[in-house]
């Protein structure tokens, strides 16, 4: 067992807040806790989420050092073809807004441990994803979903922000090792209006003011120099003005889909469309002989010669990616075509033409690293690892969307409407803040790397089997420098 280095740590997970917008606050000089506590102490690292890019899938990284795919959560929405093919199961599809958040923890893999099981004495606030923190660990476990509805029906998410800090407040009062806290705020007012809306700014400034009471707290019950505290996000979001059905596209294919809300009209359903975050889709087809195989390039083009052609011709998608016979992914845009594969820790990225990313020339095996650090300066930062991955998980689709900035893909029964979306491999849903009071080794990173940096400081082993990486602590620098 590492030894400790930290009595507390707190993760303070700020949803939907954008690494660039929390930037520009910076820069106005509006976010002067944040500054003062957490960048001038220790810093910020440039940093990238999961992909789909959206509000609990993304959550796992953190709390148990594993992807969406490793998981085997692909989505905020997910169909699973063997499952639904084989009879009435509980567990065929899924859709985590509403009631179903309560089964995200359950639907991950067994075996697959979260931080709350790892550390006794660690607290859930907000969470949907507690598995392990039983009792009053889980401060929120029933409330949570009382808030939420409440502050849905009224849009009064500033009220569930304060809640959350309030109880974050009272949590770090019994002296616990661990605190996961989620602040919904900034997500949920750029959804009603837009990223750079004030309300959405309103929200990163109280959130700074929130940040000075914790950081108070702490200071006052002299342990504010034995905590790591992380500011962190989920996911970005850019500005919707327009809205794509893919619901209606399958249908005008001659491919009708099951959706969600209308799960229950199963009949002569030929495909399924599972919308995540508005800004991604897993698309799944059935097969001449059922749903239970994937469906990969070739059958689905012999199925629908015209299919992948005719989405790429929608403005709104930007980014295809299709399963292929080599257990990779064909991934299409309107500026080219590659395929991409996960092995073991090498990527293969084969460009066929020019690069569906528009990435400047690329070498054909990397290792997750190098894909991170190559990518992470352009419009589609860590795409092609984060494909690789999450195509690899038995319940994403045959098929993934990413939508085009400027547009979602869902246009039915989303209430209220949705102004700004999430989800895609697009930078501005992909790059997310990553600020902490620790000097730490300045590198690109991502989300999942804060899982083991924490348990490490904590002096907690680290489980087997996960996908992130120590962030390296240093000494006398600055973790900028």
């Amino acid at each position: 067992m590492p030894t400790p280095r930290k009595k507390l740590a707190v993760v303070m997970l700020a949803d939907g807040a954008r690494a660039d917008v929390l930037g520009e606050e910076l820069a106005r000089g509006n976010l002067p806790n944040i500054a003062g506590r957490l960048v001038e102490q220790g810093g910020s690292l440039p940093a990238v989420t999961s992909f789909p890019s959206t509000t609990g899938p993304a959550y796992l990284p953190f709390l148990t050092g594993c992807l969406p795919g490793t998981c085997n959560v692909p989505g905020i929405r997910w169909f699973d073809k063997a499952k639904y093919d084989s009879g009435s199961s509980f567990d065929r599809y899924r859709s985590y807004v509403g009631l179903e958040s309560f089964c995200m923890a359950r639907d991950m893999w067994k075996h697959i441990r979260t931080v709350f099981e790892l550390i006794p004495d660690s607290v859930s606030i907000f969470n949907p994803i507690a598995r392990g923190a039983e009792g009053s660990r889980n401060a929120t476990r029933i409330s949570r979903i009382w808030y939420w509805y409440y502050s849905h029906l009224t849009d009064r998410w500033a009220f569930t922000d304060e809640a959350a800090l309030s109880k974050l407040r009272a949590e770090l009062r019994k002296a616990p090792s661990y605190v996961f806290c989620v602040l919904p705020g900034i997500d949920e007012y750029s959804h009603l209006a837009h990223p750079r809306h004030e309300s959405a700014l309103a929200r990163y400034r109280w959130l700074d003011s929130a940040v000075g009471k914790v950081v108070s707290d702490l200071s006052k019950a002299g342990l504010w120099e034995e905590t790591a505290f992380f500011l962190v996000s989920d996911h970005g979001l850019s500005a919707t003005h327009t809205h794509f059905c893919v619901n209606s596209f399958l249908e005008r294919m001659g491919l009708p889909a099951f959706f969600y809300p209308l799960i229950f009209r199963k009949r002569g359903k030929l495909s399924a469309n599972m919308v995540s975050g508005n800004g991604m889709a897993h698309l799944y087809f059935k097969n001449s002989d059922g749903w239970a195989r994937h469906t990969v390039r070739d059958e689905l083009e012999r199925r629908s010669p015209s299919l992948i052609d005719a989405l790429l011709e929608e403005e709104a998608v930007d980014i295809v990616a299709v399963r292929n016979n080599e257990g990779g992914a064909d991934i299409l845009s309107r500026r080219g075509e590659a395929e991409v594969r996960l092995d073991g820790a090498a990527l293969h990225y084969r460009v066929k033409g020019a690069d569906p990313f528009g990435y400047p020339p690329l070498p054909a095996d990397l290792d997750s690293e190098q894909s991170l650090v190559r990518t992470l300066d352009t419009d589609y930062p860590d795409a092609l690892f984060q494909i690789a991955h999450l195509i690899t998980a038995p319940r994403s689709g045959d098929v993934m969307i990413s939508a085009t900035p400027g547009f979602d893909l869902r246009l039915k029964y989303e209430h209220p409407e949705h102004r700004a979306s999430h989800g895609s491999l697009h930078q501005s849903h992909m790059r997310v803040p990553l600020i902490t009071n620790q000097k730490l080794k300045y590198r690109p990173a991502r989300t999942v790397d804060v899982f083991p940096t924490v348990l490490s400081m904590l002096g907690r082993p680290l489980p087997g089997h996960i996908d992130g990486a120590l962030l390296e602590e240093v000494s006398g620098r600055d973790i900028n420098s």
